[in-house]
């Protein structure tokens, strides 16, 4: 009981862990998230950004009044407000309004025990950010302009703001630049301050292209990605997006081969009108959620939908004046091929999780957009990556969660009601060589889906990009030896009745094998955790799995041991004691505490008739075993269900 008590302890700790707050976490977050990103990091990878401002804006005569041109050496008042909520969290920067990576001033909190400055990019006093995490409405600060001009003489305040941890808004602008540029589709987010080149021709050759599939043409394929340079201004490259979808499709640009710092050019459907908006966004880095850039630097030229198929034009320059948020297109990238079923009603529209059937296939390598050539097939084998993981999930709950803790169960709790022909002891191991087998398998299909995933030269043997996943794949060595060790202990048993057979029940039962249980808990809610990105339902049902198992171990062994005054179970803690006793007496006290059951029942007056206890406690087991096998296969069978329909076709 007490190894399960500590399996929940730790599930709850591990789930604390992985949807920590932005509070408790802010100081372990790289610079670059919180400064450059103004980015909430225990936030990347649990939950998306909300879309609009909710209802946070940030009201100053500077921007209202003054167009957010300062004066020199002047005090401005700055207030954030929660016109409809209160927020816990905030962080906000002054910033040049053309030139987002300068910031200006410096910030003077009006409260110091609920806001502070922190440095930021070279400025010690640009940024201020919550002190404490009551919920407030209102927050006021000075701004004081720089001493002499910087920049182009006007201001923007950019800030994040946090309601709860699982409601938070990302880089809002207080004012965005007003440009003359025609707005073709960007719905209203402020589109680059420079000119545009000649749309393409329809019959426009493209140097590059890439498709979902090598036997596909454009017009039926799922995916279609087609780049050239522009013939008017050879600083433009021209992109063609097409797909069937229901919601969006589009082009990343990555570094580091994961959606983190990349770069995202997409085409929205709109859901009730059908009109399609085309959008310049990014991740920040160690974020998988796109963010609107705050500049739109694409030059839409041609966007329609029509049979569930989306079609866009447009050009965006090689390099931009968007350094933050913008990669230079004549750099080497990984190129991820996306689309998501899922449409948009939103203002500015966005795009939405693609989700587990949907993961983008990646280039086969990196490649340089400004020069690239030839047609690509990218349906590469990531479908069997994809696959090979679930698969991998599947096995190892029913290996483990199944066969393994139900295992384990007949061997704690049903030896007194199947002692005839040892039938608790058939099934113990049947369920535990069958564990075994299945988790080796399971253990396999982990890496034979790496082997086709397009990160392997880039990871190594596994995937390693994040604390979470080295946790879970240390926890699953761990839970693999202790798996193979326990039976090859067991082959080195005593007899039942040998007088140290005590020392084989404690290491084979209770240290190797509850510990095997506790980290089968705990990891697997993990691996449900990093399966569904983030706090999924899946999660939750396993997470409700974990706490009824420890539950129902805690009720059965107290009912049992109020049934039958421990006589079952004392015996080995007792010998556990004496061990204990030994060892800090260097075996002087060993022979002081040899009692034997008779001993132990004398000492705790039981006199119970032991024809009433024994039915007493096989009701009690049996009941128990009955109730718990049938909530917990049915949940389990509920979470194989959920992930066997993300299990893209083939």
């Amino acid at each position: 009981m007490a190894s399960a008590l500590l399996a929940f302890i730790a599930t709850l700790c591990l789930s604390c862990t992985c949807l920590g707050e932005i509070h408790n976490r802010r100081e372990t977050v790289p610079d670059k998230q919180v400064c450059e990103y103004l980015w909430p990091g225990s936030h990347s990878r649990v939950v998306a950004p909300r879309d609009g401002n909710g209802g946070y804006v940030i009201r100053s005569a500077l921007v209202d009044q003054l167009d957010g041109k300062y004066t020199v050496g002047h005090q401005y008042t700055v207030d954030l407000v929660g016109l409809v909520d209160q927020y816990e969290g905030f962080i906000i920067q002054a910033r040049d309004r053309w030139n987002e990576g300068l910031i200006l001033g410096s910030f003077i909190p009006l409260d110091t025990s609920k806001a502070q400055t922190i440095h930021c990019l070279g400025n010690d006093h640009g940024t201020v950010t919550h002190k404490s995490k009551d919920p407030v409405s209102v927050q006021s600060f000075i701004w004081q302009a720089p001493p002499t001009l910087e920049g182009s003489g006007e201001v923007n305040f950019v800030y994040s703001v946090m309601q709860s941890s699982l409601q938070y808004w990302v880089r809002l602008n207080a004012s965005s630049p007003v440009l003359t540029y025609k707005d073709a589709q960007t719905d209203g987010v402020s589109p680059m301050d420079a000119p545009c080149p000649a749309a393409p021709s329809p019959s426009a050759v493209y140097r590059f292209t890439a498709t979902s599939s090598s036997d596909c043409v454009q017009s039926s394929c799922d995916y279609f990605l087609g780049i050239r340079t522009n013939d008017n201004d050879p600083t433009y490259l021209d992109f063609m997006l097409e797909g069937s979808t229901l919601g969006w499709v589009g082009i990343g640009f990555t570094k580091t081969g994961t959606m983190e710092a990349a770069d995202v050019l997409g085409c929205i459907v709109h859901l009730t009108s059908s009109v399609v908006s085309i959008v310049d966004d990014w991740n920040i880095a160690g974020g998988h959620y796109d963010v609107r850039d705050s500049i739109q630097n694409v030059c839409p030229h041609s966007a329609s939908y029509s049979n569930g198929r989306i079609q866009c034009v447009f050009s965006r320059q090689i390099i931009t004046n968007d350094t933050a948020q913008d990669v230079p297109m004549n750099g080497s990238y990984y190129l991820l091929y996306g689309r998501g079923d899922s449409p948009t009603d939103s203002s500015p529209p966005a795009l939405t999780n693609h989700g587990a059937q949907l993961i983008p296939p990646i280039s086969d390598g990196m490649v340089d957009p400004a020069t690239i050539q030839g047609n690509r097939s990218e349906n590469r084998g990531d479908e069997v990556h994809s696959v090979m993981v679930r698969v991998h999930g599947v096995v190892m709950t029913v290996a483990f969660s199944i066969f393994g803790v139900i295992g384990i169960f007949f061997a704690a709790w049903m030896k007194p009601v199947l002692v005839q022909n040892n039938w608790w002891f058939q099934i113990h191991r049947a369920m535990m060589i069958s564990s075994l087998l299945l988790g080796v398998f399971g253990f396999m299909c982990i890496f034979v889906a790496h082997q086709h995933s397009p990160f392997r030269g880039h990871y190594g043997l596994v995937s390693l990009d994040n604390p979470c996943d080295i946790i879970h794949f240390t926890w699953g060595i761990a839970i693999m030896v202790l798996l193979v060790a326990n039976p090859i202990i067991a082959l080195f048993r005593c007899k039942p009745n040998a007088p140290r057979r005590w020392i084989y029940n404690l290491i084979h039962g209770v240290i190797v094998g509850r510990l095997f249980e506790l980290l089968v808990l705990a990891n697997s809610c993990l691996g449900f955790y990093l399966l569904g990105g983030g706090a999924c339902a899946m999660f939750y049902i396993y997470l409700f799995f974990c706490i009824f198992t420890v539950v129902t171990n805690i009720i059965i062994g107290l009912a049992v041991s109020f049934a039958s005054h421990g006589s079952e179970d004392l015996p080995a803690l007792v010998r556990t004691i004496q061990l204990c006793g030994s060892v800090c007496r260097y075996g002087r006290g060993y022979a002081k505490l040899d009692l034997n059951e008779e001993d132990i029942r004398s000492l705790l007056g039981d006199t119970t008739d032991k024809k009433d206890m024994k039915l007493l406690t096989m009701a009690i087991r049996w009941v128990t075993f009955c109730f718990y096998a049938v909530i917990s296969v049915t949940a389990l069978l509920i979470v194989i269900v959920m992930v066997t329909q993300t299990i893209p076709s083939s």
